[in-house]
């Protein structure tokens, strides 16, 4: 039953982020390389990420934070 729990918590997460409503993939799941941030190789897996990578990049570094990802 926890388990139950603990999955319909995260789907109901990640059904309100906007990202998600966007039907961008989820962050974690682009994350590849697990370094905590989105390189345009990683995003470029899926296409609407791709074409707001540079927007969404705010401080310029050539990666996406998951804060930045979050306000895709």
């Amino acid at each position: 039953m926890k388990r139950i729990n603990t999955t319909l918590a995260i789907l109901t997460l990640t059904a309100t982020s906007s990202a998600f409503a966007l039907g961008i993939k989820d962050f974690a799941e682009l994350d590849v390389d697990q370094n905590g941030a989105l390189s345009m190789q990683e995003a470029s897996a899926d296409a609407t990420l791709a074409q707001k990578f540079k927007e969404l990049d705010t401080n310029q570094d050539g990666q996406l934070s998951q804060a930045e990802y979050d306000e895709a």
